[in-house]
């Protein structure tokens, strides 16, 4: 398990805020049984079912959670919001903002290859998704992985393309293409 849920769990313990720290603590038991959970439903999940299916989670509870994940990490608190974040992102594994969410947590937590596996993810459920391969891109910028990241700025101008709303997005990925090729 990444030592920066173990940090969380200890933060989440000294958090003023009660629905935090329930919260926190309730994804740190789920996510402890993620390899248990997986092993034993192995036959629904072969079938497609996410873990919360097969386990019959109430989707307004992770629904909750994905919004105080959400909110937490509005606030920058990014290492109480990846538990929150990571526990969505495994149990229900078919939502690509759950897997979005949980790879900003590990990137603004200096943690790029990690937030590369959950970009990618989000980038197989929603390959439209400009913002995943933008951020796809940045961590494998970070990991010395320059011609893979230009491949994904260069994807992120396309999916952007005649979207006023990704505008930016656009001239951020335009700008490290630009960065990345002057780089000998």
């Amino acid at each position: 398990m990444n030592p920066l849920l173990h940090e969380a769990a200890k933060a989440a313990l000294h958090s003023p805020d009660a629905e935090v720290r329930d919260m926190v603590l309730l994804a740190m038991q789920a996510l402890e049984q993620v390899p248990q959970q997986i092993e034993i439903q192995q036959a629904s999940l072969a079938k497609n079912q996410t873990l919360a299916e097969c386990l019959q989670i109430d989707p307004e509870q992770l629904a909750q959670c994905r919004q105080l994940a959400g909110d937490l990490c509005d606030l920058g608190n990014f290492l109480l919001a990846l538990p929150l974040a990571m526990y969505c992102a495994c149990y229900a594994s078919d939502h690509a903002e759950h897997s979005f969410l949980a790879g900003a947590c590990l990137q603004r937590l200096g943690q790029p290859a990690s937030a590369a596996h959950f970009y990618r993810v989000a980038l197989q459920l929603d390959e439209a998704d400009a913002a995943s391969a933008y951020r796809l891109g940045e961590c494998l910028e970070a990991v010395g992985q320059p011609e893979e990241a230009s491949h994904l700025y260069r994807w992120t101008i396309e999916l952007a393309r005649g979207d006023f709303a990704l505008r930016t997005l656009q001239d951020m990925a335009s700008s490290r293409i630009s960065r990345l090729g002057a780089v000998p």
